[in-house]
């Protein structure tokens, strides 16, 4: 039988809009940013290496993913822009990580959720994210 919960989220992701999809996708990345936070404000030194390095590469691979599925030719600015955006975050990623940097997570937080609050306009605008 299978996980009630991966289900749900089968289901959720036949019906859902790509609009709706990489919304989720970006709040993932703010809970996994979140996490990462609270490791350092609750434990400072002493806190789990081990799983801040598993919950930014997590970041990283959506943050790859969403580069990927980019459509460079008929995304036109926009896609070129986002795909300098996710270039950035990708870079903040890497030198928070290797400079065990509190602050760096927190300002690519901060541009996630801005980046994420536009696509939620794009969301209201296109009727829930229907429009391609």
């Amino acid at each position: 039988m299978q996980n009630p919960q991966e289900v749900y989220l089968k289901k959720w992701l036949e019906t859902a809009s790509p609009v709706e999809i990489v919304i989720a996708l970006y709040e993932k990345m703010e809970s996994l940013l979140q996490d990462i936070i609270d490791l350092y404000e609750k434990e400072g030194e002493n806190r789990d290496t081990k799983k801040e390095v598993e919950l930014a590469n997590r970041v990283s691979e959506i943050l790859y993913y969403l580069k990927g599925t980019l459509d460079m030719k008929r995304g036109g600015e926009v896609a070129k822009d986002l795909n300098q955006f996710y270039g950035i975050c990708i870079t903040q990623l890497s030198r928070a990580m290797a400079e065990k940097n509190l602050e760096l997570y927190k300002d690519l937080l901060k541009a996630i959720r801005e980046m994420r609050d536009a696509w939620e306009e794009v969301k209201k605008r296109t009727a829930g994210g229907q429009a391609g």
